[in-house]
């Protein structure tokens, strides 16, 4: 006897066993892996060699990825691709699209089985509705990338604008017809907890999230100019999330997060051995110390790998640079007098693989050597008398006057000129009047040279360490900070001077120029792209106190002050946003559907919200949705005209038949809100007939062939319901890395939609 739709729901209701309708495969079409589009290279960040057989990077965008499906009028049907890569890390420079495709599919009464791109809309942003930083932040276009959202869902509104659910805030994206976004993205409200959200630990708008959102713009910003370096992080080192958190709440940043997007990391300012070892344990690229004797110390004892060698220092002595970099403060801070050349001579006889100083700039726009904008008395002897303000003295005024010899920094911290054979040569070659005269930067620059010349062939070649000294001081590196104030007008003119005096010196490929002030950094790359860029970070500097007025250094880039994970949790699981969408046509609103579980909810319930397109606002209605026994997600959601639910729910199986799970389930009417809705029947997405082999065997292909058909993908995304108890069924191929299908001979997964018949006609 024939069982309507209606009669499963109601068995279901009751609790009556209802055995799987069989579903019967009508139709296939097949977008190939290797399937490209116009745009720019992407991948990168996917490495240089080919991964399953593809090539990698690609030299333009693929066609990949469909996590959504929507019907058109004409036959046709819009695909939306997820955010790329699979990571928020590794999709920069994936473009967020939605094309229009035609499929030709395979059935019993003929076909190709082809599928044909026919457009594609790009979503972007011109009109500046995004408020956090994008990667495009800095262009006119503003197109949206992988790095921004991640788009798994789509539904177009009764007026025509599309809608995407996204997985990073969550979010709901609105846009025009053409992809223009509409109106700043919407955040999920919690109902529990009123004046919060639930938010996923990619969400901007918490610090945690925000870090990797600057950096992303700053880079592609510098790249368009010509900028071969990545950006480097470099935030104080109580910000980074640390394997035994403090009580204050800072512990922002996970460094594996910003190193995966390829930015290195480098914390400051470390003194202590215990501190620098557990940084060096959480993967840092590099530290800065005013104890460079203790870093380098830090350094040589480090065995992370327990093979009585260290990580970081090889046989010679020499610190391996291409693992970590230390950085001495100011030169040597703590054992001589800041920012002078002595202090830069300590930090080289302790095989620092980075000096580190501040410049500032005097009346005549010369670069010299200091942190303070007005000569501290403590510090700087004055000869003379007079004005101390760097930007109203000439050079040659400040070295006339200014001896830098103060100690302030305790024990350790010594002027003894002895102690610096290599700048008492250089000064007397130079005609500084005293060692501890401030030097410009073209002067450390040179000095940087004669110290590696000192011992090499100079007074110094006798020396026990000559040979490391010089060998290290002929790589050293060259980080110089420019200092100056949020309302100072002349960032251009600074950034113009630090960059002609590096380039002048030939130092351009070992130099980075670093600061607060992100105004400066974006300067640079406008003038020298080949300079590396290092961007700075700390509360009550570039980042106000909580409350405080937005800085000015931030170059305009959006920061969420004070908001982390300690006022407002991140409950939602990375990967657990928005992966379904339904749309509900009287009253109109759009029932976006959680992926998985967030923290703290029962195991297998994920909830359904309610968004009131009439009214713009969410509203306080949701549901319980639970996931059947061995399905760990939900990868789609889409209502019938009738008003029941569909979900595909899946486990994390990929190329399996046997107990792997990948189902569509079919659910009663939603019931009053707060309901768990119940599970009707149950299409089993991995055992389809195939009565009229539409999906032939093929050598070392799982799941077609012998009547049978399967989809032995791990993610299914896309179900679009069709009249007379059809379904379309399509994959998210997760290109280049899902290999479902194609098992014996490792090629990753082809984009693949098929026409079920669910259903009695």
């Amino acid at each position: 006897m024939r069982r309507s739709a209606l009669v499963l729901a109601f068995a279901a209701a009751c609790g009556s066993p209802v055995a799987a309708p069989p579903a019967t495969l009508l139709g296939r079409a097949v977008l190939p892996a290797g399937t490209f589009a116009a745009g720019p290279a992407s991948g990168e960040r996917l490495g240089s060699g080919p991964i399953h057989g593809q090539a990698v990077p690609f030299a333009s965008q693929p066609v990949q990825g469909f996590s959504a499906l929507l019907a058109n009028d004409d036959g046709t049907y819009l695909g939306l691709v997820d955010n790329g890569y699979g990571k928020i890390e590794n999709s920069a420079d994936f473009h967020l699209r939605v094309y229009t495709l035609r499929l030709d599919l395979r059935t019993a009464a003929g076909g190709s089985g082809g599928v044909e791109v026919l457009g594609q809309i790009e979503l972007r942003d011109p009109d500046r509705k995004i408020g956090f930083p994008i990667v495009q932040q800095f262009s006119d276009a503003r197109v949206l990338t992988g790095a921004d959202f991640d788009p798994e869902s789509m539904q177009r509104a009764p007026d025509g604008t599309l809608w995407f659910g996204d997985e990073f805030g969550p979010f709901l994206l609105h846009t025009a017809a053409d992809g223009v976004v509409l109106e700043p993205p919407i955040g999920l409200p919690d109902l529990d907890r009123p004046g919060l959200e639930l938010r996923a630990p990619q969400n901007p708008n918490n610090e945690e999230g925000a870090a990797l959102r600057l950096m992303n713009a700053v880079a592609w910003r510098g790249r368009q100019r010509g900028a071969i370096r990545p950006p480097v992080f470099s935030p104080h080192h109580a910000m980074v999330k640390d394997e035994a958190p403090g009580e204050d709440g800072r512990e922002l940043f996970a460094i594996d997060s910003l190193r995966a997007a390829g930015f290195p990391v480098v914390v400051w300012t470390v003194n202590e051995v215990a501190r620098m070892h557990a940084l060096m344990r959480l993967g840092v690229d590099g530290i800065i110390s005013d104890r460079p004797d203790l870093l380098y110390q830090a350094a040589r004892s480090f065995d992370g790998d327990g093979d009585g060698v260290s990580d970081f220092v090889d046989a010679d002595g020499l610190v391996r640079r291409e693992r970590i970099d230390l950085q001495g403060h100011r030169g040597a801070r703590d054992l001589r007098p800041e920012n002078t050349l002595p202090a830069m001579e300590a930090a080289l006889d302790q095989l620092m693989t980075t000096l580190e100083t501040d410049v500032v700039l005097t009346a005549d726009d010369v670069p010299v050597l200091g942190h303070d904008l007005e000569l501290d008395a403590r510090k700087c002897r004055d000869v003379e008398g007079g004005a101390r303000r760097v930007r109203a003295l000439t050079i040659a005024a400040l070295q006339r006057r200014f001896v830098c010899d103060g100690l302030v920094r305790g024990a350790e911290q010594a002027n003894d000129r002895t102690l610096s054979p290599v700048v008492v040569a250089f000064a007397s070659a130079e005609g500084l009047a005293d060692p501890y005269t401030p030097p410009t930067l073209a002067q450390w620059l040179g000095f940087v040279a004669a110290y590696g010349d000192y011992y090499a062939a100079g007074p110094g070649a006798g020396h026990p360490e000559a040979a490391r000294r010089a060998a290290n001081a002929r790589r050293v590196r060259l980080s110089v900070e420019t200092k100056l104030t949020p309302d100072d007008p002349f960032a251009a003119v600074f950034a113009e001077r630090v960059s002609a005096a590096i380039v002048a010196a030939g130092a351009t490929e070992r130099a980075w120029v670093q600061s607060f002030d992100y105004r400066t950094l974006l300067q640079v790359q406008d003038r020298a792209p080949a300079l590396g860029t290092v961007f700075l970070l700390a509360d009550g500097t570039n980042l106000p106190v909580l409350g405080g007025a937005p800085s000015r250094w931030l170059a305009g880039l959006g920061w969420p002050h004070g908001v982390t994970a300690r006022t407002q949790p991140l409950a939602v699981a990375t990967s657990g946003g928005f992966e379904g969408m339904a749309l509900r046509s009287s009253p109109p609103a759009l029932l976006p559907i959680l992926e998985k579980p967030i923290v703290g909810a029962p195991a297998g319930e994920v909830w359904i919200h309610e968004y009131d397109l009439s009214q713009r606002t969410y509203t306080e209605r949701r549901w319980r949705h639970r996931l059947e026994a061995g399905a760990v997600a939900v990868t789609d959601f889409q209502l019938d005209a009738d008003g029941r639910g569909f979900v595909i729910e899946r486990d994390d199986s990929e190329g399996e038949l046997g107990d792997a799970f990948k189902k569509v389930v079919r659910t009663i009417t939603l019931a009053a809100p707060g309901a768990t809705v119940e599970a009707g029947a149950r299409v089993d997405l991995l055992r389809i007939a195939d009565p009229h082999s539409l999906a032939p065997a093929s050598a070392g292909d799982v799941g077609v062939g012998g009547g049978v058909f399967a989809m032995p993908f791990v993610t299914i995304e896309s179900l679009v319901l069709l009249p007379q108890g059809r379904m379309l069924v399509g994959n998210d191929n997760n290109l280049p890395f899902s290999v479902g299908r194609h098992r014996g001979d490792g090629r990753p997964d082809d984009q693949e939609f098929v026409l079920l018949q669910v259903s009695p006609r």
